[in-house]
């Protein structure tokens, strides 16, 4: 293994990670309890260190990999350079916040944290948390809801097709409100940002479904009142 000498000292690199998904319509994120010191049994994000060769976007990566899930959408949150956030030794984190298709069994832990749990994004403070992971959680929840209104982050929790509804449904969850069906569907079509692709059976009647319009890279901005 390689040592090196340098005239000021380098702290240690991490990620941490937001990791949101929808159950029964509702937006949650993925918590789990700290397995070690320091903070052990805190409520605790995913993360790990970011290794010699690793961009930030590897490390991410391989830590979602190694709790079993897969993401759709991963971007970088915030720079968290507290030198007091961990009391071992200064640690610089690399938040990123991702969008999962949550799967039918809860993501395994490891030697570092375990409980993994979905929880409800408002309400994931109701324990105290390690280090300064509710401020990072905090900080995605609002940039999510800031950011659909204007770029395409909500279509990549719809892996498939989707009507006009179901997408409604899925800014709904983010916002944990329920929208106006009407002036959404009327932003959407007007500013060109789905293309119908079908018909599906929706409880009864046929529905026209759509495709999130990837070509079109006009600016764009949505209501959603």
């Amino acid at each position: 293994m390689k040592t090196y000498s340098y005239e000021y000292p380098r702290p240690a690199v991490a990620v941490d990670l937001v990791l949101f998904g929808i159950i029964d319509q509702k937006l949650v994120v993925l918590r789990g309890r700290r397995a070690a010191a320091p903070f052990k049994g805190r409520a605790s994000l995913p993360g790990t260190y970011v290794r010699e060769n690793d961009s930030s976007d590897d490390a991410c990566a391989r830590k979602i990999k190694s709790i079993g899930l897969k993401h759709t959408y991963l971007e970088q949150l915030y720079t968290f350079t507290d030198p007091k956030r961990d009391p071992r030794e200064r640690v610089v984190t690399i938040a990123h916040y991702g969008l999962i298709a949550v799967p039918a069994m809860t993501p395994a832990g490891d030697d570092k944290i375990d409980l993994l749990e979905w929880v409800s994004a408002d309400v994931a403070e109701d324990k105290p948390w390690a280090f300064d992971h509710h401020q990072i959680v905090v900080m995605a929840l609002q940039r999510l809801r800031a950011k659909i209104q204007y770029a395409p982050v909500s279509p990549h929790f719809l892996v498939d097709d989707f009507t006009l509804t179901e997408l409604s449904l899925v800014y709904g969850a983010i916002l944990g409100r329920k929208l106006d069906l009407s002036n959404f569907r009327r932003d959407l079509l007007k500013q060109e940002l789905v293309v119908p692709v079908g018909t599906r059976a929706v409880r009864g009647p046929t529905a026209t479904t759509y495709h999130w319009n990837w070509e079109n890279k006009n600016p764009f901005f949505l209501s959603l009142g």
